[in-house]
């Protein structure tokens, strides 16, 4: 078997509207499809991302996930997401041009992380 990147990531959320409106107002993402119980965004990179409401069904049943978004600039990135409010839970991490990141909280406390790739030499 070969795994690759993941082609999907989904959020399971108590609070659907409160997610989607900090993932579509805070963070930017764009709404392609949405259904009763979830919202798929168009991330502009290929992978899908979902947010699902949270329900009986065992892959549902908990609030959960934890997903990397890649930056450019992950200095500004981080300065604009706190001047938005995000809750961050870390400095940034890593080493300019080998690949840094920074950790955050969104409004129902899942862990997310925003990466800068490392840049060839």
């Amino acid at each position: 078997m070969n795994v690759g990147f993941p082609s999907w990531v989904g959020v399971v959320c108590d609070d659907l509207e409160g997610q989607r409106r900090f993932y579509e107002d805070v963070l930017g993402m764009r709404v392609v499809s949405e259904g009763e119980s979830w919202i798929h965004f168009d991330l502009g990179t290929g992978p899908e991302f979902e947010l699902i409401r949270r329900s009986n069904e065992p892959q549902y049943d908990g609030a959960r996930y934890q997903v990397g978004f890649a930056v450019d600039d992950i200095e500004a990135a981080r300065r604009e997401l706190v001047a938005r409010g995000v809750t961050p839970i870390s400095e940034i991490i890593g080493t300019k041009g080998e690949g840094r990141w920074a950790y955050f909280k969104d409004p129902e406390g899942n862990v997310f992380e925003i990466k800068e790739a490392a840049h060839p030499a």
